[in-house]
């Protein structure tokens, strides 16, 4: 069993934390994220299971609101484009870990697609040579 290492100062941190909202807990930890972790602030692809590195590197905060972090990082257009362009995948030290897979490359590339909706939406209107002038 992993011995309680906490000092007061942590416990006091993390206890204030905890009496925040979960939005600000997670608008927090992922402020502290982006600027602890070059990797999360150039959108490079991460390592598999970064979140496990991150929840202990981060002990002071919820495992599943930095989860939640990684995973709203996930999301954001620029990462997944990130991954669409394939290559190495890099670790919270930003040493490379390992490759994107060609399946998760396909993957963000049809995420990143537009979709047909906003295609036909962003199209100018064709001039149908019918002017009432």
């Amino acid at each position: 069993m992993k011995p309680n290492t906490e000092t007061a100062l942590g416990a006091a941190l993390k206890s204030a934390v905890q009496s925040l909202s979960k939005k600000k807990q997670t608008e927090m930890i992922a402020d502290h994220v982006y600027s602890k972790f070059d990797v999360f602030r150039q959108f490079r692809p991460l390592a598999l299971g970064i979140h496990e590195s991150l929840i202990a590197a981060l002990p002071q905060f919820d495992a599943t609101l930095i989860s939640r972090v990684v995973a709203n990082h996930c999301r954001k257009p620029r990462y997944v484009k990130s991954l669409a362009r394939g290559g190495k995948r890099f670790d919270l030290a930003n040493k490379p870990v390992g490759e994107v897979s060609a399946e998760e490359k396909k993957a963000a590339e049809q995420m990143s697609a537009p979709k047909p909706a906003a295609v036909a939406e962003a199209a100018p209107a064709q001039p149908t040579g019918d002017s009432a002038e």
